[in-house]
């Protein structure tokens, strides 16, 4: 991973913790191999983190923060189909590349020891982006209430559950379970970016179009409305 010497230390060998559990999986990873690739010794390893599963649990945290800190914000005053496919392609892009994919599998294969780290990563990823979208649909569209019961805040986020499968949830499965080989490099880092975008365009449209019949768009809120005004002299 780039950037290594630029980090501080604890973060160098949050760093170097994930590049070596998901390549090297929980049990065969090695404290001493963390400490090799973060550039300091096992000693120090250990006086920033008590043993391997606390490691591997803030690991796993770090890498959550990276992956929503990189995700886009979907701007309300932007074009409803624009805005979506921006997201959606980002997010297939970020979760698709082979490290993404190898953090996944590890997560999964340690599933019964700490299932936590797999409700988390649920939660923080899956769950975070479907909030994301939910506000925006919000935002741009007057989603009304389901008509068994339940708010308009949850039809909201059931759409957007909806639409995030709808456009990530095959690529997403296929480099999972390795019937599409993941890009090598991060999106950021010289990797693919929008490979998925003729798919993710269709499923924009496709769910827009859908969301046309229960939902009547809202206009795009005015940023110059929302400034609070100047202090009169």
């Amino acid at each position: 991973m780039k950037g290594y010497e630029d980090q501080p230390l604890p973060k160098r060998i949050l760093q170097a913790a994930f590049v070596t559990f998901v390549e090297r999986g929980y049990d065969k990873a090695s404290m001493d191999e963390v400490a090799a690739v973060a550039g300091t010794t096992k000693r120090t390893v250990y006086a920033h983190f008590d043993n391997k599963e606390t490691l591997f649990r803030a690991a796993i945290g770090n890498a959550v923060e990276r992956f929503l800190s990189e995700l886009p914000d979907l701007d309300p005053a932007g074009d409803p189909e624009a805005e979506l496919a921006k997201f959606a392609s980002l997010f297939s892009d970020l979760c698709t590349w082979r490290r993404a994919v190898l953090l996944q599998r590890v997560v999964i294969g340690e599933a019964e020891r700490y299932a936590d780290l797999g409700e988390m990563l649920h939660r923080e990823v899956i769950g975070g982006a479907e909030r994301r979208i939910a506000r925006f649909l919000t935002a741009r569209f007057a989603i009304r209430p389901p008509p068994d019961g339940g708010s308009a805040e949850e039809r909201a986020l059931a759409l957007a559950r909806l639409f995030l499968n709808m456009a990530t949830g095959p690529q997403r499965t296929a480099t999972l379970m390795e019937a599409r080989k993941p890009p090598q490099d991060h999106p950021f880092w010289g990797g693919t970016r929008g490979g998925d975008t003729p798919w993710v365009s269709f499923a924009v449209r496709f769910f827009l179009d859908g969301l046309a019949a229960s939902a009547a768009p809202r206009p795009a809120p005015d940023p110059a409305a929302e400034r609070e005004p100047s202090p009169t002299p």
